[in-house]
């Protein structure tokens, strides 16, 4: 089981595949059945669908 958050790194992110099971340490966990990344100037935002519920998590862009 994988626990995600905003401060695991983006390139750990990208690498979690549909059925594999994640948890956000809190109250949510589950199988992933889908994902969706959308991205934005400021921030990344990983949607992870799970059996029922989902967990979301937004990653600032690092601007240099």
């Amino acid at each position: 089981m994988i626990t995600v958050n905003d401060s695991l790194p983006t390139s750990t992110l990208l690498e979690i595949k549909v059925g594999e099971v994640i948890t956000d340490g809190k109250s949510q966990s589950g199988t992933v059945k889908s994902i969706e990344i959308s991205e934005t100037d400021e921030f990344l935002m990983f949607l992870f669908q799970l059996e029922d519920s989902h967990i979301i998590i937004k990653k600032l862009k690092q601007v240099c």
